[in-house]
Protein backbone atom coordinates (compact mmCIF):
# COMPACT_ATOMS: atom_id res chain seq x y z
CA UNK A 1 0.00 0.00 0.00
CA UNK A 2 2.84 2.38 0.82
CA UNK A 3 4.42 1.84 -2.59
CA UNK A 4 1.04 2.46 -4.21
CA UNK A 5 0.83 5.84 -2.54
CA UNK A 6 4.28 6.72 -3.87
CA UNK A 7 3.29 5.60 -7.35
CA UNK A 8 0.16 7.74 -7.17
CA UNK A 9 2.19 10.73 -6.01
CA UNK A 10 4.59 10.26 -8.90
CA UNK A 11 1.75 9.97 -11.40
CA UNK A 12 0.21 13.19 -10.12
CA UNK A 13 3.58 14.91 -10.31
CA UNK A 14 4.16 13.79 -13.92
CA UNK A 15 0.66 14.89 -14.86
CA UNK A 16 1.27 18.29 -13.31
CA UNK A 17 4.54 18.71 -15.17
CA UNK A 18 2.87 17.73 -18.43
CA UNK A 19 0.23 20.39 -17.91
CA UNK A 20 2.93 22.95 -17.32
CA UNK A 21 4.70 21.97 -20.51
CA UNK A 22 6.96 19.23 -19.15
CA UNK A 23 10.59 19.72 -18.31
CA UNK A 24 11.74 23.37 -18.15
CA UNK A 25 12.52 24.54 -21.65
CA UNK A 26 15.85 26.19 -20.98
CA UNK A 27 18.75 26.14 -18.54
CA UNK A 28 21.75 28.28 -17.75
CA UNK A 29 23.54 27.86 -21.05
CA UNK A 30 20.71 27.03 -23.45
CA UNK A 31 18.22 29.20 -25.28
CA UNK A 32 16.20 28.92 -28.47
CA UNK A 33 19.14 30.40 -30.37
CA UNK A 34 21.38 27.54 -29.26
CA UNK A 35 24.01 26.85 -26.63
CA UNK A 36 25.70 30.24 -26.40
CA UNK A 37 27.04 30.12 -22.85
CA UNK A 38 29.37 27.72 -21.11
CA UNK A 39 27.48 25.18 -19.00
CA UNK A 40 27.65 26.20 -15.37
CA UNK A 41 29.62 23.10 -14.36
CA UNK A 42 31.92 22.10 -17.21
CA UNK A 43 35.32 20.50 -17.86
CA UNK A 44 36.27 22.22 -21.12
CA UNK A 45 37.28 25.81 -21.85
CA UNK A 46 34.58 27.77 -23.66
CA UNK A 47 35.72 29.97 -26.52
CA UNK A 48 34.02 33.40 -26.74
CA UNK A 49 31.44 33.49 -29.51
CA UNK A 50 30.80 29.75 -29.42
CA UNK A 51 27.33 28.80 -30.60
CA UNK A 52 26.21 25.18 -30.60
CA UNK A 53 23.02 23.80 -32.05
CA UNK A 54 21.21 20.62 -31.05
CA UNK A 55 21.05 17.80 -33.57
CA UNK A 56 19.09 14.57 -33.28
CA UNK A 57 20.97 11.29 -32.91
CA UNK A 58 19.99 7.64 -32.81
CA UNK A 59 20.95 7.48 -29.13
CA UNK A 60 18.71 7.50 -26.08
CA UNK A 61 19.09 6.89 -22.37
CA UNK A 62 16.66 4.97 -20.19
CA UNK A 63 15.24 6.91 -17.28
CA UNK A 64 13.68 5.05 -14.37
CA UNK A 65 9.87 5.24 -14.54
CA UNK A 66 10.10 7.74 -17.40
CA UNK A 67 11.08 5.63 -20.41
CA UNK A 68 13.70 6.55 -22.99
CA UNK A 69 15.16 10.07 -23.12
CA UNK A 70 16.84 11.25 -26.36
CA UNK A 71 20.55 12.05 -26.50
CA UNK A 72 21.30 14.96 -28.81
CA UNK A 73 24.53 16.12 -30.41
CA UNK A 74 25.71 19.70 -29.99
CA UNK A 75 27.30 20.82 -33.25
CA UNK A 76 29.32 23.94 -33.96
CA UNK A 77 28.79 26.34 -36.83
CA UNK A 78 30.97 24.13 -39.01
CA UNK A 79 28.63 21.21 -38.43
CA UNK A 80 31.06 19.23 -36.27
CA UNK A 81 29.81 17.50 -33.15
CA UNK A 82 31.55 18.78 -30.01
CA UNK A 83 29.38 17.38 -27.20
CA UNK A 84 26.39 15.21 -26.44
CA UNK A 85 23.55 16.38 -24.23
CA UNK A 86 20.29 15.23 -22.71
CA UNK A 87 17.66 17.05 -20.67
CA UNK A 88 17.01 14.55 -17.91
CA UNK A 89 13.86 14.38 -15.85
CA UNK A 90 13.78 11.53 -13.34
CA UNK A 91 11.75 10.91 -10.18
CA UNK A 92 13.25 11.28 -6.70
CA UNK A 93 11.03 10.43 -3.74
CA UNK A 94 11.41 11.33 -0.07
CA UNK A 95 9.06 10.04 2.60
CA UNK A 96 6.41 9.29 -0.01
CA UNK A 97 6.60 12.81 -1.45
CA UNK A 98 7.92 12.66 -5.03
CA UNK A 99 9.47 15.31 -7.21
CA UNK A 100 11.22 15.23 -10.55
CA UNK A 101 14.96 15.81 -10.64
CA UNK A 102 15.62 17.97 -13.69
CA UNK A 103 19.17 18.32 -14.93
CA UNK A 104 20.87 18.94 -18.28
CA UNK A 105 23.78 16.49 -18.64
CA UNK A 106 26.68 16.77 -21.07
CA UNK A 107 28.98 14.05 -22.37
CA UNK A 108 32.27 14.22 -24.26
CA UNK A 109 32.76 12.69 -27.70
CA UNK A 110 34.02 9.56 -25.93
CA UNK A 111 31.06 9.34 -23.59
CA UNK A 112 32.87 10.76 -20.57
CA UNK A 113 31.27 13.25 -18.21
CA UNK A 114 31.56 16.80 -19.55
CA UNK A 115 29.35 18.77 -17.15
CA UNK A 116 25.82 19.77 -16.27
CA UNK A 117 23.45 22.70 -16.09
CA UNK A 118 20.81 23.21 -13.44
CA UNK A 119 17.38 24.56 -14.32
CA UNK A 120 16.72 27.93 -12.75
CA UNK A 121 13.04 27.25 -12.17
CA UNK A 122 13.52 23.62 -11.08
CA UNK A 123 16.41 23.44 -8.57
CA UNK A 124 17.66 20.11 -7.28
CA UNK A 125 16.47 19.25 -3.80
CA UNK A 126 17.59 17.24 -0.79
CA UNK A 127 15.74 15.55 2.05
CA UNK A 128 12.58 17.49 3.01
CA UNK A 129 13.01 19.13 -0.41
CA UNK A 130 15.51 21.69 0.82
CA UNK A 131 16.99 23.24 -2.30
CA UNK A 132 20.61 22.63 -3.29
CA UNK A 133 22.92 25.54 -2.57
CA UNK A 134 25.85 26.30 -4.87
CA UNK A 135 28.25 24.20 -2.76
CA UNK A 136 25.93 21.22 -3.24
CA UNK A 137 25.98 21.59 -7.03
CA UNK A 138 29.76 21.87 -6.95
CA UNK A 139 30.00 18.71 -4.86
CA UNK A 140 27.77 16.89 -7.33
CA UNK A 141 30.04 18.06 -10.15
CA UNK A 142 33.09 16.73 -8.34
CA UNK A 143 31.33 13.41 -7.75
CA UNK A 144 30.40 13.06 -11.42
CA UNK A 145 34.01 13.74 -12.40
CA UNK A 146 35.01 10.54 -10.60
CA UNK A 147 34.30 7.70 -13.02
CA UNK A 148 35.60 5.18 -10.48
CA UNK A 149 33.45 6.30 -7.53
CA UNK A 150 32.34 3.80 -4.90
CA UNK A 151 28.87 4.32 -6.40
CA UNK A 152 30.09 2.23 -9.33
CA UNK A 153 30.58 -0.87 -7.20
CA UNK A 154 27.65 -0.65 -4.76
CA UNK A 155 23.90 -0.89 -5.03
CA UNK A 156 21.92 1.92 -3.47
CA UNK A 157 20.79 -0.22 -0.52
CA UNK A 158 24.45 -1.01 0.24
CA UNK A 159 25.20 2.66 0.79
CA UNK A 160 22.93 3.16 3.78
CA UNK A 161 22.66 1.64 7.21
CA UNK A 162 19.49 -0.38 7.39
CA UNK A 163 16.65 1.36 9.26
CA UNK A 164 14.56 -0.31 11.91
CA UNK A 165 11.54 -0.30 9.61
CA UNK A 166 11.76 -0.90 5.83
CA UNK A 167 11.26 2.23 3.79
CA UNK A 168 10.15 2.77 0.21
CA UNK A 169 12.50 2.27 -2.70
CA UNK A 170 13.99 5.49 -4.06
CA UNK A 171 13.67 7.45 -0.81
CA UNK A 172 16.39 10.01 -0.10
CA UNK A 173 17.90 10.08 3.39
CA UNK A 174 14.88 8.30 4.86
CA UNK A 175 16.12 4.77 4.13
CA UNK A 176 18.89 5.13 6.70
CA UNK A 177 22.11 6.99 7.36
CA UNK A 178 24.64 7.14 4.53
CA UNK A 179 27.62 4.86 5.20
CA UNK A 180 30.93 6.49 6.08
CA UNK A 181 32.74 5.34 2.92
CA UNK A 182 30.53 7.42 0.66
CA UNK A 183 29.26 10.16 2.97
CA UNK A 184 31.99 12.67 2.14
CA UNK A 185 31.62 12.32 -1.63
CA UNK A 186 27.86 12.82 -1.97
CA UNK A 187 25.62 15.76 -1.17
CA UNK A 188 24.28 15.45 2.36
CA UNK A 189 20.63 14.45 2.28
CA UNK A 190 20.72 13.67 -1.45
CA UNK A 191 22.28 10.22 -1.71
CA UNK A 192 19.62 8.85 -4.03
CA UNK A 193 19.82 11.90 -6.30
CA UNK A 194 23.61 11.66 -6.46
CA UNK A 195 23.46 7.92 -7.08
CA UNK A 196 20.93 8.34 -9.86
CA UNK A 197 22.87 11.15 -11.55
CA UNK A 198 26.17 9.23 -11.36
CA UNK A 199 24.70 6.13 -12.99
CA UNK A 200 23.01 8.17 -15.69
CA UNK A 201 26.32 9.77 -16.56
CA UNK A 202 28.54 6.70 -16.29
CA UNK A 203 26.13 3.95 -17.33
CA UNK A 204 25.76 2.15 -20.65
CA UNK A 205 25.34 5.40 -22.58
CA UNK A 206 29.09 6.00 -22.32
CA UNK A 207 30.02 3.14 -24.65
CA UNK A 208 27.19 3.98 -27.03
CA UNK A 209 28.44 7.55 -27.45
CA UNK A 210 32.01 6.34 -27.97
CA UNK A 211 30.88 3.83 -30.58
CA UNK A 212 28.99 6.56 -32.41
CA UNK A 213 32.09 8.77 -32.45
CA UNK A 214 34.25 5.92 -33.75
CA UNK A 215 31.73 5.23 -36.51
CA UNK A 216 32.10 8.83 -37.75
CA UNK A 217 35.84 9.13 -37.18
CA UNK A 218 37.88 10.93 -39.83
CA UNK A 219 41.10 12.94 -39.99
CA UNK A 220 39.28 16.20 -39.31
CA UNK A 221 37.76 14.84 -36.11
CA UNK A 222 41.09 13.35 -35.01
CA UNK A 223 42.73 16.74 -35.43
CA UNK A 224 39.88 18.45 -33.56
CA UNK A 225 40.34 16.12 -30.59
CA UNK A 226 44.14 16.31 -30.68
CA UNK A 227 44.02 20.09 -30.31
CA UNK A 228 42.17 19.90 -26.98
CA UNK A 229 43.73 19.57 -23.54
CA UNK A 230 41.54 16.60 -22.66
CA UNK A 231 43.79 13.63 -21.80
CA UNK A 232 41.13 11.08 -22.79
CA UNK A 233 40.91 12.66 -26.24
CA UNK A 234 44.69 12.75 -26.50
CA UNK A 235 45.05 9.06 -25.62
CA UNK A 236 42.28 8.15 -28.05
CA UNK A 237 43.90 10.03 -30.94
CA UNK A 238 47.52 9.05 -30.24
CA UNK A 239 46.57 5.38 -30.48
CA UNK A 240 45.10 5.96 -33.93
CA UNK A 241 47.56 8.28 -35.67
CA UNK A 242 49.62 6.86 -38.51
CA UNK A 243 53.41 7.37 -38.63
CA UNK A 244 52.85 10.07 -41.21
CA UNK A 245 50.36 11.85 -38.95
CA UNK A 246 52.82 11.73 -36.04
CA UNK A 247 55.23 13.63 -38.26
CA UNK A 248 52.50 16.00 -39.47
CA UNK A 249 51.45 16.92 -35.92
CA UNK A 250 54.83 16.58 -34.19
CA UNK A 251 54.76 20.17 -32.89
CA UNK A 252 51.36 19.67 -31.22
CA UNK A 253 52.35 16.22 -29.94
CA UNK A 254 55.51 17.69 -28.41
CA UNK A 255 53.35 20.31 -26.66
CA UNK A 256 51.17 17.56 -25.23
CA UNK A 257 54.31 15.69 -24.22
CA UNK A 258 55.46 18.68 -22.21
CA UNK A 259 52.18 19.42 -20.48
CA UNK A 260 50.27 16.15 -20.54
CA UNK A 261 49.72 13.57 -17.84
CA UNK A 262 52.40 10.84 -17.38
CA UNK A 263 50.22 8.18 -19.04
CA UNK A 264 49.94 10.29 -22.21
CA UNK A 265 53.68 11.02 -22.21
CA UNK A 266 54.47 7.34 -21.92
CA UNK A 267 52.20 6.57 -24.86
CA UNK A 268 53.89 9.25 -26.95
CA UNK A 269 57.43 7.98 -26.33
CA UNK A 270 56.38 4.42 -27.12
CA UNK A 271 54.47 5.42 -30.27
CA UNK A 272 56.86 7.90 -31.87
CA UNK A 273 57.87 6.37 -35.22
CA UNK A 274 61.45 5.80 -36.33
CA UNK A 275 61.14 8.64 -38.81
CA UNK A 276 60.97 11.06 -35.86
CA UNK A 277 63.85 9.42 -33.97
CA UNK A 278 65.90 9.58 -37.18
CA UNK A 279 65.32 13.32 -37.56
CA UNK A 280 67.16 15.86 -35.43
CA UNK A 281 64.54 18.51 -36.22
CA UNK A 282 61.57 16.34 -35.31
CA UNK A 283 62.86 14.83 -32.07
CA UNK A 284 64.46 17.90 -30.49
CA UNK A 285 61.14 19.40 -29.24
CA UNK A 286 60.57 16.27 -27.13
CA UNK A 287 64.03 16.41 -25.54
CA UNK A 288 63.38 20.09 -24.85
CA UNK A 289 60.87 19.09 -22.16
CA UNK A 290 63.34 16.86 -20.30
CA UNK A 291 63.40 19.01 -17.14
CA UNK A 292 59.62 19.29 -16.91
CA UNK A 293 58.48 15.72 -17.45
CA UNK A 294 58.07 13.02 -14.83
CA UNK A 295 60.85 10.63 -13.82
CA UNK A 296 59.49 7.57 -15.62
CA UNK A 297 59.11 9.43 -18.91
CA UNK A 298 62.67 10.75 -18.60
CA UNK A 299 63.89 7.18 -18.31
CA UNK A 300 61.95 6.20 -21.44
CA UNK A 301 63.39 9.19 -23.28
CA UNK A 302 66.93 8.27 -22.23
CA UNK A 303 66.33 4.91 -23.84
CA UNK A 304 66.65 6.76 -27.15
CA UNK A 305 70.07 8.29 -26.49
CA UNK A 306 71.60 6.28 -29.33
CA UNK A 307 69.25 8.11 -31.73
CA UNK A 308 69.72 11.57 -30.22
CA UNK A 309 71.68 14.26 -32.10
CA UNK A 310 74.83 15.89 -30.71
CA UNK A 311 72.84 18.97 -29.62
CA UNK A 312 70.71 16.81 -27.30
CA UNK A 313 73.69 14.95 -25.82
CA UNK A 314 75.40 18.27 -25.09
CA UNK A 315 72.23 19.76 -23.66
CA UNK A 316 71.79 16.86 -21.24
CA UNK A 317 75.22 17.52 -19.76
CA UNK A 318 73.70 20.73 -18.35
CA UNK A 319 70.80 18.81 -16.79
CA UNK A 320 72.62 16.21 -14.73
CA UNK A 321 70.96 17.46 -11.55
CA UNK A 322 67.52 16.56 -12.93
CA UNK A 323 68.52 12.92 -13.42
CA UNK A 324 68.03 10.15 -10.89
CA UNK A 325 70.93 7.93 -9.94
CA UNK A 326 69.99 5.29 -12.50
CA UNK A 327 69.33 7.86 -15.21
CA UNK A 328 72.75 9.43 -14.62
CA UNK A 329 74.35 5.99 -14.92
CA UNK A 330 72.62 5.47 -18.27
CA UNK A 331 73.82 8.82 -19.56
CA UNK A 332 77.40 8.29 -18.40
CA UNK A 333 77.50 4.80 -19.85
CA UNK A 334 76.35 6.16 -23.16
CA UNK A 335 79.03 8.89 -23.07
CA UNK A 336 81.74 6.31 -22.44
CA UNK A 337 80.84 4.56 -25.67
CA UNK A 338 80.01 7.56 -27.86
CA UNK A 339 81.95 10.07 -29.89
CA UNK A 340 80.27 13.06 -28.23
CA UNK A 341 82.54 13.35 -25.18
CA UNK A 342 84.19 16.66 -26.06
CA UNK A 343 85.63 19.51 -24.02
CA UNK A 344 82.33 21.28 -23.35
CA UNK A 345 80.68 18.13 -22.00
CA UNK A 346 83.73 17.32 -19.89
CA UNK A 347 83.67 20.80 -18.39
CA UNK A 348 80.01 20.32 -17.39
CA UNK A 349 80.83 16.92 -15.88
CA UNK A 350 83.71 18.36 -13.85
CA UNK A 351 81.57 21.22 -12.56
CA UNK A 352 78.86 18.80 -11.50
CA UNK A 353 81.28 16.39 -9.81
CA UNK A 354 82.65 19.19 -7.64
CA UNK A 355 79.24 20.51 -6.57
CA UNK A 356 78.74 19.42 -2.96
CA UNK A 357 74.99 20.05 -3.19
CA UNK A 358 74.57 17.23 -5.70
CA UNK A 359 73.96 13.85 -4.07
CA UNK A 360 75.03 11.97 -7.21
CA UNK A 361 78.17 13.97 -7.87
CA UNK A 362 80.32 11.02 -6.80
CA UNK A 363 79.09 9.00 -9.80
CA UNK A 364 80.50 11.58 -12.17
CA UNK A 365 83.73 11.74 -10.16
CA UNK A 366 84.17 7.96 -10.56
CA UNK A 367 83.39 8.29 -14.25
CA UNK A 368 86.06 10.96 -14.70
CA UNK A 369 88.56 8.94 -12.71
CA UNK A 370 88.00 5.97 -14.98
CA UNK A 371 88.78 8.26 -17.88
CA UNK A 372 91.86 9.42 -15.93
CA UNK A 373 90.81 13.03 -16.19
Amino acid sequence: MRWSLTAIALFVLQLGMAQLGGTPSFSNGWSKSGQVQQPEFFIFPWEPGTRLQEKKTSLSIEIDSMGMQPIKALVNEGGRTTLYVSDISTPVCADGDCRLMDIRLYWTLLGGYAGFDRYRNAPLTKHDHDEFVYADYLKLHQLLLDDNSILKRRKIDELVKKPAQPEEEGVDAIAGATIKEVKESVVSGALYSCYTAWHLVHGGIKDKIKDLTISTLNNELLEQMLMTDNSDYQMFVLKRLSDRQYEQYYVRIAEIFGGGIPLVRTLIVKNLPETIWNSERLQEPFWGHFERIDINTRSLLLGHLSEAPASVIHGLSNKLGQMTKNQLKIYLEYLSESQFLDTSILDNLKNFSSDQREANAYLVSYFLEDLRL
